[in-house]
């Protein structure tokens, strides 16, 4: 912390870098925390330099994972980083102003190395006896799971990567997730080794919910920030039912509050202004991600039903009341076909009790929200 506050206190103009994998055809709604960062430090004036992993990629980071990953081949390696990079473009600024970020793919300089002159030049500066303390190997290990000296490697070869970018870019800072932290703590020494400088990493924590959840893992998988793997209207959706305790959290993290903005939000949860908190920050983040979105179109499919609270009703007839089923019988069948969700969970009780501000879905598209009465959507 106290040199990463050297460097930021400074007020010298620092570069620094984030690194992604084409380990599939879309990045997912855990990078935007990076993704969110790289834009902030970029319009303070930061250099970012962005990193496709397509050598590292090859291999698949063992970090926090409990198996090896499955290998993937060059032709979808490259589709991947086709796709990922498409849409790095459309939420990372590469083109304007004095300091636009710089694209780089790793495979550039590590499909270069002579492997006995890396041994040689690198391997004295490695202690295997630091990498096995790792809790990213350590854990393989103890619990007896195959570890591949493929994967044992990926650690050096992310260490090189900040390296080069050290020695050939000034980039002083790295970004990465907390299961990254022992490959950056292994490019930091290998700076301090090979040239005596300081250079440091910026670690973020997996973002889960308050539940404690993973962000961005549904009962239906992962929320992509491709359209075509997770459309905008889901991917609105998403953020419009997040968990009222999760609501502040994610606007200072993901959105640009002014500070009138930034003082309402205190008090939120218990506030009857949350709907209009969601709603803003599904917007925001559905337009960054999604510039071409049409939220009109994405809010008209959901269509907000009147519940009068003083009168509970149960999900057979709330289907019924929203012309989402022509009878209880009718709603029933749905309901035993898995093909009702209520906040995203498939509902399997007929007699339950709906509350206010509860989605419920009937397949993909049909959407209902239940309101407060005389509550405007």
């Amino acid at each position: 912390p106290k040199a990463l506050d050297k460097f930021f206190c400074s007020g010298e103009k620092l570069v620094f870098y984030v690194g992604f994998d084409p380990t599939a055809k879309s990045l997912h709604v855990g990078h935007l925390l990076w993704i969110k960062l790289v834009e902030k430090l970029q319009r303070a004036g930061h250099k970012p330099i962005i990193i496709c992993g397509g050598a590292t990629g090859k291999i698949g980071d063992p970090t926090w994972k409990s198996k090896q990953r499955v290998m993937i081949n060059e032709k979808i390696i490259s589709e991947n980083t086709e796709l990922i990079l498409e849409k790095l473009g459309q939420l990372i600024n590469f083109k304007i102003g004095g300091n636009p970020a710089r694209l780089l793919n790793n495979y550039t300089w590590l499909s270069k190395l002579n492997y006995l002159d890396f041994l040689r030049d690198f391997g004295p500066l490695f202690s295997v006896n630091k990498m096995l303390a790792m809790d990213s190997v350590c854990n393989r290990l103890e619990m007896q799971q195959h570890l591949s000296f493929l994967e044992f490697n990926y650690m050096l070869l992310q260490a090189y990567d900040f390296l080069h970018l050290f020695e050939h870019y000034d980039c002083k800072i790295q970004i990465g997730g907390a299961d990254q932290w022992a490959n950056m703590i292994s490019g930091i020494d290998l700076i301090r080794r090979k040239t005596g400088e300081q250079a440091v990493g910026l670690s973020l924590p997996l973002l889960t919910t308050s539940n404690g959840g993973k962000m961005g893992k549904t009962n239906e998988g992962t929320i992509w920030l491709n359209q075509n793997l997770t459309s905008p209207f889901n991917f609105w959706h998403y953020w419009r039912n997040v968990d009222d305790h999760d609501v502040v959290k994610f606007l200072k993290l993901f959105t640009i509050l002014s500070p009138a903005e930034a003082d309402e939000t205190i008090g939120l949860i218990s506030s009857d202004k949350i709907n209009k908190w969601k709603i803003l920050l599904a917007d925001k983040i559905t337009t960054f991600v999604h510039p071409g979105a049409d939220l009109d179109e994405i809010k008209s499919m959901t269509l907000g039903i009147d519940l009068n609270l003083d009168t509970p009703m149960q999900l057979e007839d709330v289907l019924v009341l929203a012309n989402l089923a022509e009878s209880k019988t009718a709603s029933k069948r749905l309901i035993d076909g898995g093909g009702v969700k209520i906040d995203g969970i498939t509902a399997t009780n007929y007699k339950q009790i709906i509350k206010c501000d509860t989605l419920i879905s009937v397949g993909k598209k049909k959407l209902i929200r239940i309101c407060k009465k005389q509550e405007p959507f």
